[in-house]
């Protein structure tokens, strides 16, 4: 298959390289320059051979003229100063403004999208979401105010001001799939790290990550982070003083006579100085550890700044305590960086003479933009494991915020634009029931909106996370029998869950209430790292509570038992082997009619699609040997149709694997149909083989039977050393049809059961590498005019999973959806017709409680 580049990609990439390259960084640059014959000069030409240099991967084919010709058109589209020289210079304020103007425009105390005759307002908004990914949109809100000399009313961009206007205005959206911990808007998660890392910053180790930090190393990072809150006070305290007549102007530059004056007050002025001189060098960061007593007396003795010192409880806690927020009057509207970042464009374009403060400006913007794209999910990376890279860099720099302020942030942030009916958090639970019953009562009582009642909802996951050496080394050491204390797969993992269930029961049981906004429970994170069965004792466990926590509700409210969503068919090797995982909880019990499933990205790829970016595959063998017992039991169960050629193929393969991984214990294929069902059995499980507590367990004889099988997969190393075995797998014509099949077969389960699959489509074209015009959900949910889908159609709601990581809120992806509808033909009404069903099917598949059942029951008169 011929891939094509996505060319508002690379558009996007060339945009931002200014803004958030390190080279950029290094160089100090605040303009663009070319000589009088269109050539780069100087470190101009660096730059622009760099960014080539970068873009050539994402090209996929692309000749280095076509690529040159992408970014001439983006960077020198905009207007141009010419030098003395005849230089043709491009300050980066003008670029700025000019990727602002084309993208974004002011509407009173909205800013939406803009567009013109020449570009339809879909493809405008497909070149606006990839902008998105590489530019905090706060900073391009600040350009827009800065053109008109306006203060900014705004941080975020409302996507469907013309078009979706008052459409979802009667019901509502219900918001089915969002994590906590990722649900900070980056412009309030950066405001609270500037007004915090003086008092609390992170420990340097906990910045490491995977694919590489800012700025080369955790602690150079950290160094940066505390240098930029230090250059944010300064530029902030220089513009007031000038705004307030405090600074005297005789045409001559203003900022660093200022600034010698501000730090001589303090006994540190040379560190001071030292740091803003790094930053203006772009090198030589001064170490945090002495800087943070300078930020913080900064902080403390400024004129008219707010207070760091306590911990946030609310949303506008953070507000305040900015210490802008005395200095911007930021009591309704725009954040206090919003306005300083406009103020600061806005002196630039009038002083051109003040290169000092342009210079120290586009610094820490380079800082806060690195970090931007270090939390959001880089385009192009591709798989979960990239994805919990970029989702595990959040906690960080989160600093000391609680549940309060997170699921406070989630309400306002899933309320822009569209009104909210009911929101469902995703976190992990607690090992200590108080700390669930703290966790719950946070959710319930968190600060939201004022406008309008939320139904809440606190959805508690098993995280299907590598322990600490896991991580470091690859290996999933849980999953090894080899366990000095348990002696049996996935022991320790196993017991690690069962502490936080026995939390949560007793939780439920001493506060059953807390029933009303605990409304469920998922597993999520790395799909493939554990198995389905480890987690049916513990569901089982949790449903049980659940219903019992109803029944002592009874004589006081109408609470529904909590129901699950579990997340599969997302990520995985081979494409049966994400329908299997997905059956699995069906097939087992584990989920039940009006329970959800997250992503289900498998149920919905078309497999000859699949097929050509993967012909073949490699996967452990112990894996394809369930993937193979799996297929064949739904053929002996009249679920599909085999064919007679596939089913003697797959005796055969399985015979095969099954030798070389159980040796001499193997006997039938019978038996191994039979062990995986005991191994999904919470009786066998906690009955028979006492799991987890297996150390000391052994079979006296193998008799070949089920049974010797099931326990030999659980505490036997050789079996688990040679199930990982890789195993080649060529996709062919009757593999295609057997997938085929095989989605039939579960679409026509989904539909039955009234399972509702929760769709993320930003998540799945970042994670996935999936265009929006061809993603899988169209598949599950068919446009108007479209054939219906093998086995019929199934219920999919919208989500937006982790907002920091994907750029986006549940209304956004609401209007990327339109537009993505209006881009593949369909017309306005049409396209709002099958949103609406979207809107609805969100609504009906909601778990959380609507106030109308808190009420008890009308008592019958005597």
């Amino acid at each position: 298959m011929t891939t094509i580049a996505n060319t508002p990609h690379l558009e996007a990439e060339v945009l931002s390289w200014p803004f958030t390259s390190e080279l950029c960084f290094e160089l100090s640059v605040s303009a663009l320059v070319r000589n009088s014959h269109d050539l780069y000069v100087g470190d101009s030409q660096r730059l622009a051979d760099a960014l080539l240099d970068k873009l050539r991967p994402m090209a996929r084919g692309m000749s280095l003229e076509v690529l040159k010709q992408i970014r001439e058109q983006a960077w020198f589209a905009a207007s141009v100063m010419i030098s003395p020289r005849g230089d043709r210079k491009l300050p980066l304020e003008r670029l700025l403004l000019h990727i602002a103007s084309k993208h974004l425009l002011a509407l009173g105390h909205q800013v939406t999208l803009s567009y013109d005759e020449e570009h339809s307002i879909e493809r405008l908004a497909e070149r606006w979401r990839w902008v998105s990914l590489v530019l905090p949109p706060d900073l391009l809100i600040a350009a827009t105010s800065a053109a008109s000399r306006t203060a900014p009313t705004t941080d975020f961009i409302s996507l469907g001001t013309a078009h979706l206007g008052h459409f979802f205005q009667e019901e509502g959206i219900a918001q089915a799939h969002l994590h906590l911990g990722a649900a900070v808007p980056f412009e309030w998660l950066w405001t609270h790290l500037m007004a915090r890392i003086g008092p609390c910053a992170p420990p340097a180790a906990k910045l490491q990550s995977k694919g590489g930090v800012p700025f080369g190393s955790p602690e150079t990072f950290l160094d940066w982070l505390v240098t930029a809150a230090l250059a944010r006070l300064t530029l902030a305290s220089f513009l007031w003083h000038s705004d307030s007549g405090l600074v005297k102007r005789d045409g001559t530059p203003a900022f660093i006579p200022f600034v010698r004056r501000l730090v001589a007050r303090g006994s540190d002025a040379s560190l001071h100085l030292k740091a803003l001189a790094a930053l203006a060098g772009g090198r030589g960061a001064v170490g945090n550890r002495q800087l943070r007593p300078v930020l913080r007396r900064f902080q403390r003795e400024g004129p008219g700044l707010g207070t760091s010192a306590r911990r946030p409880r609310t949303l506008e806690d953070i507000r305040s305590a900015d210490p802008l927020y005395a200095w911007f009057d930021t009591r309704q509207g725009a954040l206090p960086e919003t306005r300083l970042a406009a103020r600061a464009l806005g002196f630039i374009l009038d002083n051109p003479g003040e290169e000092h403060f342009a210079q120290l400006f586009w610094q820490y913007q380079r800082i806060r933009n690195r970090t931007y794209r270090h939390l959001v999910q880089q385009p192009g990376t591709a798989g979960l494991d990239w994805f919990t890279i970029h989702y595990s860099r959040i906690s960080a720099l989160r600093l000391d915020m609680d549940t309060r302020v997170l699921m406070s942030s989630a309400l306002a942030l899933e309320s822009r634009g569209l009104p909210l009916k009911s929101l469902e958090v995703r976190t992990a639970p607690e090992r200590l029931w108080h700390l669930n019953r703290r966790l719950i009562l946070d959710v319930a009582t968190a600060r939201g909106p004022r406008s309008g009642a939320v139904e809440r909802g606190l959805m508690l996951h098993f995280v299907k996370v590598l322990d600490r050496e896991d991580r470091s080394s690859g290996r999933m050491r849980h999953a090894d029998p080899v366990d000095m204390v348990y002696g049996c797969r996935f022991g320790s993992y196993y017991q690690r869950r069962h502490y936080e269930v026995v939390a949560i029961e007793r939780a439920l049981r001493r506060h059953p209430e807390l029933l009303i906004y605990l409304r469920g429970m998922d597993t999520c994170n790395l799909e493939l790292a554990i198995p389905t069965w480890v987690f049916l004792p513990l569901l089982a466990r949790l449903r049980e509570a659940s219903r019992e926590a109803a029944r002592m509700l009874v004589p006081y409210a109408r609470i529904p038992p909590f129901r699950l969503t579990l997340h599969a068919g997302e990520d995985f090797r081979r494409l049966a082997e994400g329908l299997r995982r997905m059956h699995e909880p069906l097939e087992f019990g584990a989920l039940q009619p009006g329970d959800r499933m997250g992503h289900a990205f498998a149920l919905a790829l078309d497999p000859e699609a699949w097929a050509t970016t993967a012909p073949t595959i490699w996967q452990p063998r112990e894996e394809l040997l369930d993937d193979l017992i799996w297929e064949l039991a739904r053929y002996r169960a009249g679920d599909m149709h085999g064919e007679a050629g596939r089913v003697d193929w797959l005796h055969g393969r399985i015979d095969r694997l099954a030798r070389d991984i159980y040796a001499d214990a193997y006997r039938s294929v019978e038996d191994l149909i039979l062990a995986r069902r005991l191994r999904h059995s919470p009786g066998y499980l906690l009955g028979t083989a006492r799991y987890p507590f297996m150390l000391n367990a052994s079979l006296l004889s193998i008799t070949g039977s089920a049974r010797d099988m099931a326990f030999l997969y659980l505490t036997d190393p050789g079996v688990y050393v040679r199930g990982q075995v890789p195993e080649e797998v060529v996709v062919d014509a009757a593999e295609l049809r057997m997938l085929h099949e095989a989605q039939r077969f579960l679409r026509r389960l989904f539909s039955r059961l009234g399972i509702t699959v929760e769709v993320n489509p930003s998540s799945n074209m970042l994670i996935g590498d999936v265009p929006l015009e061809a993603h899988p959900l169209f598949r599950l949910q068919p446009l108007p005019g479209q054939p219906m889908p093998e086995g019929g159609p199934v219920l999919v709601a919208l989500g937006d999973d982790d907002p920091v990581t994907f750029a986006n809120s549940l209304p956004d992806e609401f209007c990327h959806l339109f537009f993505t509808l209006l881009r593949r033909g369909q017309g306005v009404q049409e396209a709002r017709e099958w949103l609406d069903q979207i809107r609805r099917n969100g609504l009906r598949a909601r778990f959380t409680v609507p106030e109308s059942v808190l009420a008890p029951e009308p008592t019958s008169p005597a």
